[in-house]
This record gives C-alpha cells, sequence and structure tokens, in this order.
C-alpha cells in the first residue's frame, strides 16, 4: 500500500527536470533566434551566409563544453550535486543576460560578434556541467525498469524547454518588425534561470551529506585512455541524438523556405504542432519500450535514417506542405526512439564510478562536434552544391556510424 502511494517523482527529481527544462529552453532561445538575429550582426552577408556564421558560435561548444563538464565534473565529486548544479545555472543565467545586453553590429562592429562568441562559449562551458551532471544523477540508485521511466520523463523536460522556446520564436515571426525586440527573451530566460536558483539552494539543504554515487575514493579524472572505446562510442552516438533533434527542429524551419514556396512564418507556425507531437511520443515510447531491448531500438531507428533521410530531401525541392510535415513527423519518430533511452545506453558503457567525466566528456566531444555544429555544416553544403541533398548526405553518414556503433554495442 505504502508503493502505490508513492509520489512518481521526488522533489529532487522534479527539480532536475524543472532546471532540464530552463536549459533547454537557453539552448534552443539563440538557435531559434539566429534568423533575426543574424542581420543584426552580419549585416554584410547574404542570407544564407548570416544564417552560416549566425549558428556558428556553436562550434566554439567543441572547445568550451569539454572545460565546463571537467571543472563542474570534479567539482561534483566533491560537493552536492545540487549545488554544482546551482553553480552551472548561476552562469547560463549571467552569460544570457550578456548576450541580452550585447550592441548590434552597426553599434559596436567586430568587437560585438568577438562578444557573442565569447558570451555564447559561457554559456556552452556551463551548460555542459548542468546537463551531463543532471541526466546522471536523476538516474541514481534506481533500477533498469525505473531508469526506463525516469529517462522519458528527462526528455519531456528537454522539449518542453524547447517548445517555450519555439513559441517566442513564432511570436517573433508574427511581429512585423521583431528586430527591436530580440533582446527581450534573452533577458527573461535570464531572470528565469536564475529564478530557478532560490529552488536549488532551498534543494540543497534538504539533500544533506554528499552521496556516495561518485565513489569518492576514485580519483575524478579517470585515465581517459582507459574508457576511450566507451568515449568514443558515446560521443557518435550522443552526436547523432543531438542531429536528430536539430534537422527537424532547427535546421528544416530556415532549409525549407529555400527550397520551396512555404514561408519561414508558416514553418513556424508549424513547430509547435511538431514539438508537442515529440512529447506525445516520448511519452509513448517510454512506455512501449520498457518491453523490448533498446539497444535493438535505437539501431533500428538510426538505420532507417541512414536509409531514407537522402531520398526525402531529394523530394524536398519544390514540395508541398503536406510532404513537408510527413519528413518532419518520419524524422522526429525516428529521433524520439533513438534519443529516449540514450543516457540508459551511455551508463551501460562505463563503470558506475566514473559516468561524469566519461559520459559527460564523450557527450559533449559528440554534440559539439557533431551536434551542435550540424546546422552550420548543412548550410554550408547546400550554399556549396546548390542541392538538398548535400546535407542530408552528412545527416545520412553520421546516422550510419550511429548504426554501426549500436550493432557493435548489440553483439557484445
Amino acid at each position: 500500500m505504502a508503493d502505490r502511494q508513492k509520489p512518481l517523482l521526488s522533489k529532487e527529481q522534479l527539480c532536475i527536470g524543472v532546471a532540464n527544462l530552463l536549459i533547454h529552453f537557453d539552448n534552443a532561445l539563440y538557435g531559434y533566434l539566429v534568423p533575426i538575429m543574424a542581420p543584426l550582426f552580419f549585416p554584410q552577408k547574404e542570407l544564407l551566409v548570416q544564417l552560416i556564421w549566425g549558428y556558428s558560435p556553436f562550434v566554439i561548444s567543441f572547445v568550451a563544453k569539454p572545460f565546463g563538464l571537467l571543472f563542474f565534473s570534479n567539482m561534483a565529486h566533491h560537493k552536492k550535486e545540487m549545488v554544482v548544479l546551482r553553480y552551472t545555472l548561476l552562469g547560463i543565467g549571467i552569460s544570457l543576460m550578456g548576450i541580452g545586453c550585447l550592441p548590434t553590429y552597426t553599434e559596436g562592429s567586430l568587437w560585438t560578434v568577438v562578444l557573442l562568441w565569447f558570451a555564447r562559449a559561457c554559456a556552452e562551458l556551463c551548460a555542459a556541467g548542468a546537463y551531463n551532471i543532471s541526466k546522471i544523477y536523476l538516474l541514481k540508485d534506481v533500477t533498469l525498469q525505473q531508469a526506463k521511466r525516469l529517462a522519458p520523463f528527462y526528455e519531456v523536460a528537454s522539449m518542453m524547454g524547447i517548445l517555450l522556446a519555439g513559441a517566442v520564436s513564432i511570436c517573433f515571426a508574427w511581429i512585423d518588425d521583431p528586430l527591436p525586440y530580440w533582446r527581450l527573451p534573452f533577458l527573461i530566460a535570464a531572470l528565469s534561470t536564475l529564478c530557478n536558483i532560490l529552488f536549488f539552494s532551498k534543494k540543497a539543504t534538504e539533500t544533506g551529506k554528499k552521496s556516495n554515487f561518485m565513489a569518492p575514493k576514485a580519483c575524478a579524472y579517470l585515465p581517459l585512455w582507459k574508457a576511450r572505446k566507451a568515449i568514443m562510442r558515446i560521443a557518435i552516438v550522443s552526436g547523432f541524438g543531438y542531429v536528430a533533434y536539430t534537422i527537424p527542429f532547427l535546421f528544416m524551419s530556415s532549409f525549407v523556405p529555400m527550397v520551396t514556396t512555404v514561408t519561414y512564418r508558416t514553418m513556424m507556425e508549424y513547430l509547435p504542432i511538431f514539438m508537442v507531437l515529440d512529447i506525445l511520443l516520448m511519452s509513448w515510447i517510454g512506455k512501449v519500450g520498457q518491453r523490448y531491448d533498446h539497444n535493438n531500438l535505437m539501431g533500428v531507428a538510426s538505420g532507417l535514417i541512414a536509409l531514407s533521410i537522402i531520398p526525402l530531401f531529394a523530394g524536398l525541392q519544390n514540395a508541398s506542405i503536406f510532404y513537408i510535415i510527413v519528413v518532419h513527423c518520419w524524422l522526429i519518430f525516428l529521433g524520439v526512439v533513438f534519443s529516449c533511452f540514450l543516457t540508459i545506453w551511455s551508463k551501460e558503457q562505463v563503470a558506475i564510478e566514473t559516468p561524469y567525466t566519461t559520459i559527460g566528456l564523450a557527450t559533449v566531444l559528440g554534440t559539439s562536434l557533431f551536434g551542435k555544429s550540424a546546422t552550420a555544416i548543412c548550410f554550408y553544403l547546400f550554399h556549396s552544391y546548390h542541392s538538398p541533398i548535400a546535407p542530408a548526405c552528412y545527416v545520412a553518414f553520421l546516422a550510419f556510424l550511429a548504426t554501426l556503433v549500436m550493432a557493435d554495442s548489440a553483439s557484445e
């Protein structure tokens, strides 16, 4: 009877979910507002080049995220995880406030671009610690079945944050002249993130002493060479998992208007529908997936993306809105199947006493090298070859690598 009355989520797990929502809202906000901000920061370029340069600050995460991950993971060895998450949220909030206070190119010339890169680097550095520590800490001391219930909750919280960021971008798409208001969302996001620190402060006090989850006698900086195979696997898989989200929700919103008669405003109007679909699919797959091997589910999903992405993108040229919706739904469905149990799979690849450093470093390398840079790379490929197949080939290559990793993992 006591088990039936036990809440589905503890206060600590709910607190982590809210923080994850804010982290993804903050991160997605910049990505969705790039089409609006790019003309302000790169006014002397054509539209496609503006988008390439606008998304280019994501590339800096390849340098910033590993430093942030190692720094905050080491801190998590010696302090309470909830305290460390509070520090990371503080850094994200200050970085967002910095972006919201930046001058435009006409006001600050080249220094504006430098400051934008610096602010994004600080945000990525802190987000690396927040995201990786929270998602591993959430699954601490739970069974596999409990983990399969919590993992979809964490992903749903992520999509809720992205959905809120998408809602902001839709509002901007409806405004005739949105340029004067581009700072406002960043300042509101910064305030929300900083306010959430108050909840973390209270929770850090309630949780008492630091848990033994990280095996305190173990060194925080694990000899990573011994875990090189696990790091390589997780980097490829997590990188493709990020790409599986980026393509339908970020890249295609600006890409489709370049190859069809469908406008950017129309794409943004459909975006909330796609995000709600994503959230519903996560909840459903989280329940159905408990009956199947998550390794096989992920391998099938990445394999289908590898096989279908090129012909699907080949048909995008002058496609109807119905075809575009079908492509979106197909990619979203496979992306959810692949990413829903990604954290569980990653934990199975490494020793339990070293997840923060090993999984975290592998994840930030993968998401920074393959995921964060995917939008800029895809736009560059389209700019170079003037064909929708060019960016699809890049996605198919990453999907093929992820499928090989999943097949190798399943054979062990």
